[in-house]
């Protein structure tokens, strides 16, 4: 198998269907009302829908990226300062981002794995691999958030 199959396979695992550490974010989204999306734990903190919002932003970077056009320069300020998309909507775009996602990392290009992203100081590899990751971490917070609100409804 290759790096980039087991890249995507990674994604698929951690997004869809088969996360080694519990629920996979699909599993998760599952069990979310629109109330409880755009319900903040805490005063401050993001919701679970603002956090899936994030990362449909940082998907379709990643996906877009090319010679062409380079990874946007990441600035706090602007992250969370998108309009709400309403849940239901927000939910099939983030599917479908998720779906393309998957499709670039399964056919990129391993010789291209060494390759600078524009924009950044590190390889494509890096940026694949890290899509991974981004979304075991905010799979993690939206697993804590749902489970903060869970509580507070008891």
């Amino acid at each position: 198998m290759s790096q980039t199959q087991q890249i995507a396979d990674s994604y698929r695992a951690v997004t869809v269907k088969g996360a080694w550490y519990g629920p996979s974010l699909a599993e998760l989204l599952a069990e979310i009302s629109p109330e409880l999306a755009t319900t903040p734990p805490v005063p401050g903190a993001h919701s679970i829908s603002a956090l899936l919002q994030h990362m449909l932003l940082w998907n379709e970077r990643i996906r877009n990226t090319s010679d062409l056009n380079p990874l946007p320069r990441w600035e706090a300020e602007k992250e969370w300062a998108e309009p709400p998309i309403p849940w239901n909507e927000l939910v099939v775009r983030w599917n479908h981002s998720r779906d393309l996602l998957e499709v670039r990392l399964r056919n990129f290009p391993i010789k291209d794995l060494g390759k600078q992203v524009p924009g950044r100081s590190y390889p494509y590899e890096t940026m694949l691999q890290g899509a991974v990751q981004h979304a075991i971490y905010h799979s993690g917070q939206i697993a804590m958030v749902l489970s903060m609100l869970r509580s507070r409804a008891k």
